[in-house]
């Protein structure tokens, strides 16, 4: 029971900054089964803030997550992470904020990640000359036990559909998303035919099948911005679970599925095959763009555009409206 509070009180701080007024009776937890249940949740506006992208979200959720990580079986039992009904509704920002301190720390960061990247280029080249004076190496307990979590993982998307609705053309407002029957990941052997892999295998084999994927474009309609988070909701959901009898597809259903072919280590091929190797079969695809659509797509792009350089300058815009210049040619800058 404590661990069970423990565990409720991590994801709580952690998906506190994403999920709308998060409950912990949201949250089902039975540890020792090794069950982790997250029903019906609506993700925050500002949720997209903190990736610095030129989103913001409208009205999002999830109905059901479910992780299930056998904790005494890991070796054995398959890891499974299920993901039923997203609904996501997405509109563009139509304005920049200046944030000084939050550039700083973006710049901060990207120094950061630099840094990071030259430490850790610099330890696998290290691990690589070690590796290649004692040929024997042997794995650590959790690098045995990462491999066999991705071995038998299995993860299952069901019902997505993400969606953008436009408001920086008044006059010519449309929609567009995709939407998504589901997604199986699981494990398989070299005949890709489903089986319960052994402990010694080297090489994993999965199969991922992607179900009616589509992106549609619907120009010249009604927005959905000022109907209320439920309205928004029962809509996507009206239509992925429609046949699309109005929808003006980009990209028409498709299927396809993914056969990966993962190896352990490359020396444990004797540096003979690739770590990851990836074969995608598509049935059919069809792409189609009307005028309409690529008008609104030139559109979006000039706004963005737009937008791009207003941030380039903006922290300029921002000293001109405290009045520190009272020249009148700076005072004409604009944008």
């Amino acid at each position: 029971m404590v661990f069970e509070h423990l565990v409720g009180f991590f994801i709580d701080k952690f998906l506190g900054n994403y999920i709308e007024d998060f409950d912990s009776h949201q949250l089902k937890i039975h540890l020792w089964a090794g069950d982790i249940i997250l029903e019906n949740v609506h993700l925050k506006t500002n949720a997209l803030n903190d990736f610095n992208i030129p989103f913001e979200i409208i009205t999002g959720y999830i109905e059901k997550l479910r992780i299930h990580i056998p904790w005494k079986h890991l070796y054995k039992h398959p890891t499974k992470i299920v993901l039923d009904g997203f609904y996501l509704l997405v509109t563009s920002k139509i304005d920049v904020n200046y944030d000084i301190e939050r550039k700083e720390k973006e710049e901060y960061e990207s120094k950061m990640k630099q840094i990071k990247k030259v430490e850790e280029f610099r330890r696998e080249r290290e691990l690589f000359e070690k590796n290649k004076q004692s040929p024997h190496h042997k794995d650590t307990f959790f690098e045995r036990l990462q491999f066999h979590i991705l071995r038998n993982l299995e993860i299952e998307i069901n019902n997505i559909h993400i969606a953008y609705d436009d408001k920086t053309t008044k006059f010519y407002p449309f929609q567009c998303g995709i939407t998504l029957n589901y997604i199986k990941l699981h494990t398989t052997n070299d005949q890709w035919e489903n089986f319960e892999p052994t402990e010694d295998s080297k090489i994993i084999y999965k199969l991922a099948q992607i179900n009616n994927l589509s992106i549609y474009w619907n120009s010249n309609i009604k927005s959905r911005l000022d109907l209320s988070k439920q309205d928004i909701i029962n809509d996507l959901k009206s239509i992925k679970q429609s046949k699309y009898p109005k929808m003006n597809f980009i990209i028409q259903p498709l299927n396809c599925q993914a056969k990966l072919k993962i190896a352990k280590t490359a020396q444990e091929q004797d540096f003979t095959e690739a770590i990851l190797i990836t074969n995608i079969d598509f049935e059919d695809i069809y792409l189609n763009i009307n005028r309409n659509q690529y008008s609104d797509l030139l559109d979006v792009l000039e706004f963005q555009d737009y937008l791009n350089m207003k941030s380039k300058y903006i922290q300029y815009y921002t000293i001109l409206n405290d009045n520190q210049y009272e020249r009148p040619s700076l005072r004409r800058l604009d944008f």
